[in-house]
């Protein structure tokens, strides 16, 4: 007779977001540097955390782990020509994590999996499994 066992698990730093468990590419390198953020948009992100996720609209959309160690699991958003950052605590489960908002526009981040119907069906558009935007 042959038993298989299934062990899953979330890691601390990106509960509900695979992608933050990629690798990172040259794609997801945020910096100061670079001119488009200010150092301060970058203080709040773990360090090498952050994964592109779209372009939409001339704005470039990030997910990042927070860099306080009390909001493991939660997840921030970057909108980088806006200079947006946001950070969301892991909340209780729920599917949408946290909105940011700039210029007339919102992101919101969703877990892996999240049904967006309802958010869809109230304007928003989904540009990757975990970011909707209107």
């Amino acid at each position: 007779m042959l038993t298989l066992l299934l062990v899953t698990g979330c890691s601390q730093s990106g509960a509900g977001f695979a992608v933050l468990e990629e690798p990172a590419t040259a794609q997801d390198q945020l910096s100061a540097g670079d001119g488009r953020l200010e150092d301060s948009a970058l203080q709040d992100l773990k360090p090498d955390s952050a994964r592109f996720l779209a372009d939409h609209e001339g704005i470039s959309y990030f997910l990042a782990a927070p860099a306080d160690p009390g909001m493991a699991g939660g997840v921030c958003i970057v909108a980088v020509e806006a200079g947006v950052t946001g950070c969301f605590g892991p909340g209780n489960g729920q599917s949408e994590m946290g909105t940011v908002s700039f210029e007339g526009q919102q992101a919101t981040a969703v877990r892996d999996g999240a049904d967006v119907t309802g958010l869809t069906d109230d304007g928003w558009t989904q540009v990757h499994d975990n970011l909707l935007i209107r």
